[in-house]
């Protein structure tokens, strides 16, 4: 009876060690979320060098920085085993920012929260609103009308000369043909009549009082 206690020790030790774990999320550092990002490397008149930084998080084996120009939507990314990675990119312009944990025992990945920041060319400069957050409905997600068979579509803006003018809503059933359905709102909500059981794509456009704007990302949802 002894004899079978321990080959099943000696089992169950070897079971738990072949069972990988998987990554957990970063915390972001810098650049801080919503603020401007003053402190870059100047490379020339239109790039700076920005330096990205976040915690140390268990069970990682590399960390992958993802950053997105909010206005041109173009995207960098960078592999790093270190807890910062630095990145050249175009000076005057919002940016999102977020890093996934990666392990090279499971393709589980792990992403942090995104943050947004504005990269400063000239720091007296008009700047652009922040591309709006998108509270509800959330993305990818099935939400019942009222009696009214309406929806109250929530969302939140943020500029840093804090001087956003008014919101454009726009809405369709198909992702790339979206329609202007209400325009020059003064509030970060509207309530927009629709049909039960189908699915929809909205997005919001920011406008501040320099005429600067930008675009949120587009979410989907579906309606009972």
């Amino acid at each position: 009876m002894r004899k079978f206690s321990v080959c099943f020790s000696i089992m169950f030790f070897y079971c738990v060690s072949d069972t990988a774990l998987d990554p957990e999320s970063v915390s972001l550092i810098s650049p801080k979320n919503l603020e401007s990002c003053t402190n870059a490397v100047r490379i020339n008149d239109a790039y700076r060098q920005v330096r990205f930084e976040w915690t140390k998080a268990l069970n990682v084996d590399q960390y992958e920085l993802v950053v997105e120009n909010s206005i041109t939507k173009e995207k960098f990314i960078s592999n790093t085993p270190l807890l910062n990675s630095s990145l050249v990119i175009l000076a005057g312009a919002p940016y999102s920012w977020f890093v996934r944990s990666k392990s090279d025992f499971t393709s589980v990945t792990k992403n942090s929260e995104i943050w947004q920041f504005y990269l400063e060319r000239i720091p007296t400069e008009s700047h652009i609103p922040f591309p709006a957050s998108l509270l509800f409905p959330l993305n990818n997600t099935s939400v019942s009308l009222t009696n009214e068979n309406q929806i109250l579509f929530r969302w939140k803006g943020a500029d840093l000369d804090n001087d956003i003018e008014l919101y454009d809503f726009y809405i369709g059933v198909q992702e790339e043909n979206l329609n202007l359905e209400k325009e020059d709102i003064s509030t970060s909500q509207v309530s927009i009549e629709l049909d039960s059981n189908s699915t929809y794509f909205w997005q919001i456009k920011t406008t501040d009082k320099s005429n600067n704007s930008s675009y949120s990302e587009i979410f989907s949802f579906e309606t009972q």
